[in-house]
């Protein structure tokens, strides 16, 4: 508390907050922060400001964000009085992205996506560094909690105000429903804790928001939980799978077929789960299916909130996609033909001129073109991606939309793998509408060599159609389900990293001998731009932002409806 003390310039009273590091120990800077809170705006408006959305399922993430504000206006007005305050502050920014490349894959997926990305763009304007990858709501709101040095009656109001125009909360409480499961990164302090709607990356695809004891939220990853389902046999792991992504597509015969095929070498053991989708809140047979599915609903609408929020932004960009595409179509596709009365003669119609007076016997040209190929679009939907989840979603749609408005049969599936089963799950199949791509979530780990095996074998297209299969990706391949001992790995190994990402490139390589054309649009961090590289070797397009998309995919789409020629 001393250091909470220190920042106030009093002592003795019980702090609001307290910030503490994964190890236990205070957060230095963060606890300052707290303390000039106190000594700025005083007891009661803060208090009041944290109590008008206490017991709101939303309100780590509020919490979160309000103390993001707070920094902001309290930092500027105390550093003229405390200039050491400046390197504090670049330190913790320092030392927040040293942790992100300590924590374990599931510390990193246990935080709130909205509340990191936050955090994120913070920090790094701290540092001089670029922003990370954010959809246009988040810079906007990224922007707005940089307040400046405001007033005690000014800031609160402008707190709830913001909160409002963004969407988070509106004056009302929305207590969260009860018996959820609280699981968060073990690292994360005040500043960082979970959502209620999240779901979490371990091997229980199910996770809400609990109370709080009077001590605070609880802010540890249920590791114990997480080795209990690891341990469960394979039947009740398939009955687990089905309850969270529906039935499968496939007869369990055709599945159990797949699965010999397709499950061997460094997959041995694995499963596959081909589907349609998660079941409705309704029709979900258990507690935990039926939080998931919850869960994903809310997702869905968050996806379809945050791409209205920024509509014309993404119609100008599925405009100028469409644009690129058609005219590469128009040069490098076939020709549609259409019966006419001029043009080359159709020899087979000739007898129709003089029994049926049809004079219909010639073919000509359209200003149309059939493509002649089908796109497979797969979005990688491992917990990885949660923080960027409806950056994701929002890709997915612009890329199926405009595809479909050039006359191309695009079909659009997430991937995950969970309890060793790699799930496959269609979200937007031929003929559907895009907006069926709103319906993704991120959830589990990611066996991306499987899941590439799987699409060559399991995503059929009709046998006349070439096929172009395009991923949305991290380069990321990791499972929790290990490679097992044998050839290269006499003991076996972690299937992540090197082995993982040779496996994925393997499999790349296999598709394209099968005359599948394999390219993928990488949005991640810098260093897995390697990993990229090796897996789609130059059939890879990088973007970091929403409005590179555009130019990036249409580019690498170009270039492999070229090569399908």
């Amino acid at each position: 508390m001393n250091q909470v003390w220190n920042g106030a310039g009093v002592y003795g009273f019980e702090p609001l907050f307290l910030s503490l590091n994964g190890d236990g120990s205070p957060n230095l800077y963060l606890n300052t922060i707290v303390g000039c809170v106190r000594k700025w705006y005083g007891e009661e408006g803060p208090a009041r400001l944290f109590q008008a959305w206490a017991g709101d399922r939303r309100q780590a993430l509020l919490d979160d964000l309000a103390w993001l504000a707070l920094e902001s206006a309290a930092y500027q007005l105390e550093l003229p009085q405390r200039p050491i305050l400046a390197d504090l502050r670049r330190d913790w920014a320092v030392e927040f992205f040293d942790k992100e490349h300590t924590l374990s894959r599931q510390e990193w997926m246990a935080k709130n996506q909205l509340s990191y990305t936050m955090q994120s763009a913070r920090w790094r304007a701290v540092l001089g560094k670029r922003p990370p990858v954010m959809t246009p709501y988040e810079r906007r709101l990224s922007a707005a909690l940089a307040l400046g040095p405001m007033e005690e009656q000014e800031l609160f109001p402008a707190i709830l105000e913001l909160f409002a125009r963004f969407r988070l909360f509106d004056g009302r409480s929305r207590p969260p429903s009860a018996l959820r499961l609280h699981l968060t990164g073990k690292w994360a302090g005040v500043m960082t804790r979970l959502m209620p709607t999240e779901i979490v990356h371990t091997d229980v695809a199910s996770v809400g928001h609990g109370k709080g004891s009077d001590e605070g939220d609880s802010t540890k990853l249920d590791i114990r939980r997480a080795s209990i389902r690891l341990k469960e046999n394979v039947s009740s792991d398939r009955l687990y799978i089905q309850s969270c992504f529906g039935p499968s597509l496939l007869p369990q015969r055709e599945l159990a077929a797949a699965e010999q095929k397709l499950c061997a070498g460094l997959h041995l053991g694995c499963h596959l789960w081909y589907t349609a989708g998660v079941p409705t809140p309704e029709q979900a047979p258990g507690g935990e299916a039926r939080r998931l599915a919850e869960q994903a609903r809310l997702q869905q609408e968050h996806n379809r909130e945050v791409f209205s929020a920024d509509a014309a932004l993404y119609q100008n960009t599925i405009r100028r996609l469409t644009e690129q595409i058609q005219n590469c179509i128009r040069v490098h596709s076939q020709a549609e033909e259409e019966t006419a009365r001029s043009g080359k003669l159709n020899t087979p119609r000739v007898w129709r001129a003089a029994a049926l007076s049809d004079r219909r016997v010639f073919v000509r040209e359209t200003d149309s073109a059939r493509p002649g190929f089908s796109v497979d679009l797969l979005l990688d939907a491992s917990s990885s991606r949660m923080h960027c989840q409806e950056a994701v979603a929002a890709q997915g749609y612009i890329l199926a939309e405009s595809l479909a408005r050039c006359g191309v049969p695009v079909r659009v599936s997430g991937f995950c793998s969970l309890r060793g089963y790699t799930v496959l799950r269609v979200l937007k199949d031929f003929g559907d509408s895009s907006g069926q791509v709103f319906r993704y979530f991120a959830a589990g780990w990611n066996r991306d060599g499987l899941v590439l095996r799987a699409a060559g074998e399991l995503l059929e297209v009709p046998p006349e159609q070439k096929r172009l299969l395009l991923l949305l990706t991290d380069a990321s391949p990791n499972d929790s389900r290990r490679i097992p001992p044998g050839g290269e790995f006499p003991f076996g190994h972690d299937y992540a990293d090197a082995p993982g990402v040779e496996d994925a490139a393997r499999e790349v390589r296999a598709l394209r001998k099968q005359g599948i054309r394999v390219g993928a649009v990488f949005m991640g961090p810098s260093l897995n731009v390697p990993a990229a590289e090796t897996i789609y070797g130059k059939s890879l397009a990088h973007i970091r932002s929403m409005d590179q998309l555009a130019v990036a995919a249409g580019a690498l789409i170009q270039a492999e409806i070229r090569e399908l020629e």
